[in-house]
This record gives structure tokens, sequence and C-alpha cells, in this order.
């Protein structure tokens, strides 16, 4: 009897082991997705970076040859695949060959309800580059689009980049139960089952 019992006692052992050992897991959350925001800490924050690059499409408007000919670009952007990433600043450069106006040349976020959403900056010319608001972080994490306006046909945009930095939770690996517990625990049910022969004899 006693010898069921310490094989199960056993077993019972090995099976916790192996199933804490095998767990894989995120430790916690920040706010944008990041660590913490569920309560839990995260116990190995590691850096992150990345840099996106736009799908790029230039419009013209041409209203043949009057004041109002203009044109406009579109750059969008992936979103980002990373659910614990806390983003601690995000960089767009765009270059263009705006000529700077100074009532157009405006680059703007753009919203699916309403086309404006927030003014990011004036496009000079050249390689521009903008530090993004915290608040639109979100909206780097779901994928953002921008839209620049300029007051004259042929004005594009030739390329947009987006770098990404921040602090994000890696998934704990699965362990592997070590062999030397199984050895073990075969070791000591053997051990058991022999001295349980030498008290019958």
């Amino acid at each position: 009897m006693k010898f069921y019992k310490s094989a199960m006692l056993v077993a019972a052992m090995l099976l916790g082991f192996s199933s804490v050992a095998s767990a894989t897991f995120y430790h916690g959350g920040h706010h944008h997705g990041g660590c913490g925001n569920d309560g839990s800490t995260c116990d190995n924050p590691q850096a992150y970076s990345t840099t996106l690059n736009a799908k790029v499409t230039n419009e013209d408007h041409d209203y043949w040859g009057t004041f109002w000919d203009s044109s406009e670009a579109y750059m969008s952007f992936e979103a980002i695949n990373e659910p614990t990433l806390e983003i601690t600043s995000a960089t767009l450069s765009v270059k263009s060959n705006a000529n700077g106006s100074w009532f157009s040349d405006g680059l703007w976020t753009l919203d699916n309800h309403f086309p404006y959403l927030t003014y990011v900056g004036k496009l000079d010319g050249g390689i521009d580059v903008f530090e993004l608001s915290s608040n639109l972080f979100d909206e780097v994490l779901a994928g953002i689009t921008f839209k620049a306006i300029f007051d004259k046909i042929k004005e594009d945009v030739f390329w947009a980049e987006l770098t990404v930095n921040g602090e994000y939770c890696p998934p704990v690996s699965e362990v592997p139960v070590p062999a030397a517990l199984w050895l073990f625990g075969s070791g000591l049910m053997g051990f058991t089952a022999m001295r349980r022969r030498k008290k019958t004899a």
C-alpha cells in the first residue's frame, strides 16, 4: 500500500513540475499595450526599435491651370504586431519636393471619420523629420496614415519612414523538464519497491 502511495506522490510531483516548466506566457502590459496595464509586472522588459516604410500614393489635381491646382500624397504604415509594446518615441521622416508654401504643404494624420485629425507640421522639401506626439502612439500601433497637401501639381512625396522605439515584454519561453527529474522519479519508485520486497522477505 505504501508503494502505491509513494508512486502516486512521485507522479503528482512530476506532473506538477512539467506543467509549470512547459508554460509559455507574457508578463503584464503597460498603457498602449505594454507591461503593467493589468496590474502585473514585467520581469524582463526588452528594448524595442523598428523602422517601417510607408506605402506612398501621389495624386495631382489639375484644374485647367487655375490657381486651385494642387496635389496630395498619402503615406500609409502597417500596424505593429507586438501586443505588449509601450512606445516611448516615434519619428516620421518624409522626403518630398515641396516648395514650403506659407499657406499649404501641410502634413496631417488621416482618419476615416474626419479627414484632418491632427496637424503634424509643414513640408519644406528635401527630408523633413517630425517627432510625433504621444497622443498618436495608439494610432501608430494600430496602423497610421498621413496626408500631405501641396498647392502645386507635381509636388510629390518620394518616400516616408517611421522609426518607433519603446519597450516590450517578451514571452517566457517553454522550459523543458530536465531529464534528471524523470530519472530521479524513476529511481525513487524503484528504491521504494526494493524496500517493500525486503520487508516482505
